[in-house]
């Protein structure tokens, strides 16, 4: 049995990931606190992404090439579309991990620092005032262009708008917090790696060949038409996904204590390291 075209494009996320966990395993590069804000940000990330599929994906895209899938849908979106998403975010935090802990380990923050930095909190969440006030711009701004550039579809740019809103969350909850402790170095390099696997992905098989498509009136109006009408949120979406990095950061400086307070403890240290005994 020959395997549908999406469902075999999917390797691209999935081939890297399994790898990586392969090699943080045999690396022991990761301490229990690590792994363990790793297991729940892509739960986390993925629960959020298959319900917001759910929600709103028939709003935003079609699937017109049904050859091109398995055939399993769920309220009409091909099965594909939830992996591509999951899978999507899975690869963002886990080429982060290997650029924080290996790659361009030289801009890594020392464990033990995380540890001085937890116990000086008074409380652990600090609201990001500002990237309100930042969403609240760019979606002003989004109005204004939908308004301006495709009137047609109604006035509300009803994915770009989605975007922000799911996006500016972790930076909104988390960002005060984790700022001095993201290697931005390796969240500009999963930024821009992800970004271009997507637009190649995307140019050159997912349009052309129907595995997706957009619905042009919920869009902002901005297209590029040497890429089959890539809507400009395409490119937007995997920058703003970046941003789940700061939950992965946020999660790590909570469970970094003196005392081993993470679930699983001992089970993860099988597969890791321990910081303490450094």
């Amino acid at each position: 049995m020959i395997m549908p075209e999406y469902t075999v494009s999917l390797l691209i996320w999935i081939v890297p990931i399994i790898a990586m966990t392969a090699f943080f395993i045999k690396k022991r590069l990761l301490s229990p606190e690590k792994s363990f804000a790793l297991i729940v940000t892509v739960v986390a990330l993925a629960t959020t992404g298959i319900a917001l599929d759910l929600l709103f994906a028939e709003f935003f895209f079609l699937f017109p090439n049904a050859r091109a899938v398995l055939g399993i849908f769920i309220k009409g979106i091909p099965i594909e579309e939830f992996v591509f998403y999951v899978t999507g975010f899975w690869f963002i935090i886990f080429v982060y991990v290997f650029c924080d802990e290996y790659f361009l380990k030289k801009y890594n923050l020392p464990d033990k620092r995380y540890a001085r930095f937890r116990a000086r909190l008074k409380r652990i969440l600090y609201v990001h005032l500002e990237s309100a006030w930042y969403a609240l711009f760019l979606m002003a701004a989004a109005f204004a262009a939908k308004r301006l550039l495709n009137p047609a579809g109604g006035l509300l740019p009803g994915y770009f708008m989605f975007l922000i809103l799911t996006a500016y969350l972790p930076s909104f909850l988390f960002y005060r917090v984790t700022k001095s402790f993201i290697n931005w170095r390796a969240f500009i390099f999963s930024m821009l790696v992800t970004v271009l696997i997507s637009i190649i992905w995307e140019v050159t098989l997912a349009l052309p060949r129907g595995y997706w498509d957009y619905r042009h009136g919920a869009m902002l109006g901005i297209f590029i038409g040497v890429w089959h009408d890539l809507p400009l949120e395409a490119v937007t979406v995997w920058i703003f996904c970046t941003l789940v990095i700061l939950m992965y950061e946020y999660l790590k400086i909570c469970y970094f204590t003196p005392l081993p307070s993470v679930p699983g403890h001992k089970l993860l240290l099988k597969v890791g390291r321990e910081w303490r005994k450094k």
